[in-house]
């Protein structure tokens, strides 16, 4: 039996409530019980089908476990998760973890990654116990869309969690390459109620609202081009979805969204900065390395290419999406998760 702990709600629309969640289901579909616990509500309406049941499900009490999250707060999770045999899944988006994190992974029996960037970057900060990548899934509702020409060229960008998701810098690439022409528009996400602003541009549209995963599918089969000038990712899901519809996925080759890119999607320029975490976790003050900063009239020239050579970039990218899936899958992640966790349990 294997336990999870989640640090925050068994929520899909938070990064580890979604891992927590997917693990859960996958793991208990292959014939291994799986518990969750979770540090905020076990039960919300946004869970996928069946998660529900498996929460409701008595607790087994078992030693160690997989913990997610910051390693700072798995403490938080109890005596029980930090016995035994345990496993860390973890991921951090600049190139040096926060120092207090090193002694807690070094008490782990094996770390769990989603990219090359966090391994190597956890590595150089001194991390000594087995470090595993396992990339995270894509979810199957994300499936190629053909998307017609005729319409003005619809830009999609994300404003969620401040300047790191590059959404502002993806508004500054837009006006500057289009102004306010009529034959194109962007489209701008965010979660309410993160993010309230108004847009007086009449190319420019917000929308500012959770979506489940069909909803979102929906919405990236409106858009044809992605803009995503990360400054910082463990391995960012949104470029790899949208890719798996077909769309044309512009991200920054740096970082988690680096893995595969050429398989997948197309790189953004960018130079290399000091982390500003400040205001971000707590980490005011703290070396954390280096992120990437968005070369804002490199990715507007980018955008100029893409609207002229629109029908070479949608072809390209609708051949790709079939890649997303071979490389990305929630039951080949929970199965090498379990797999890792089987081996260390065993003493090896």
């Amino acid at each position: 039996m294997i336990t999870i702990y989640a640090p925050g709600h068994m929520d899909v629309m938070d990064s580890y409530g979604l891992l927590a969640c997917q693990l859960l289901r996958y793991l208990n579909k292959s014939g291994v019980e799986a518990h969750a616990i979770a540090m905020g509500k076990a039960q919300l309406d946004t869970q996928p089908d069946g998660i529900a049941s498996l929460m409701a499900r008595p607790l087994r009490p078992s030693y160690g476990g997989i913990l997610l999250g910051y390693p700072t707060g798995f403490s938080a999770f109890g005596h029980l998760a930090n016995a035994g045999t345990r496993i860390a899944l973890t991921m951090f988006e600049s190139s040096k973890i926060p120092p207090e994190w090193v002694p807690v992974l070094n008490t782990m029996n094996a770390v769990i990654v989603p990219s090359q960037f966090c391994k190597d970057t956890f590595a150089a900060c001194g991390v000594e116990v087995p470090i595993h990548v396992v990339p995270l899934g894509v979810n199957e509702v994300y499936r190629p869309v053909k998307r017609p020409s005729n319409r003005p060229l619809t830009f999609l960008a994300f404003l969620d969690r401040g300047a790191r998701k590059g959404g502002h810098a993806a508004i500054q690439a837009f006006c500057l390459a289009f102004g306010d022409r009529k034959d194109v528009r962007l489209i701008l996400k965010s979660r309410d109620p993160k993010v309230r602003m108004t847009a007086t541009n009449d190319n420019i549209d917000i929308i500012q609202q959770d979506m489940s995963e069909s909803e979102l599918a929906a919405l990236y089969g409106r858009c044809d081009v992605l803009i995503n000038p990360n400054k910082g990712e463990g391995f960012g899901l949104i470029p790899r979805e949208f890719a798996a519809t077909g769309g044309i996925a512009l991200t920054t080759e740096w970082g988690g969204t680096a893995d595969h890119l050429d398989k997948w999607g197309w790189p953004l320029p960018y130079t290399l900065v000091p982390a500003d975490w400040t205001g971000i976790q707590k980490f005011d003050d703290v070396d954390l390395g280096v992120w990437a900063e968005p070369d804002i009239e490199a990715i507007a020239a980018r955008l100029l290419e893409i609207a002229d050579n629109r029908n070479t970039y949608q072809t390209a990218a609708y051949s790709r999406a079939a890649n997303v899936h071979q490389l990305y899958s929630w039951p080949r992640f929970a199965n090498h998760v379990h797999a890792i966790w089987e081996s260390a349990a065993n003493g090896h």
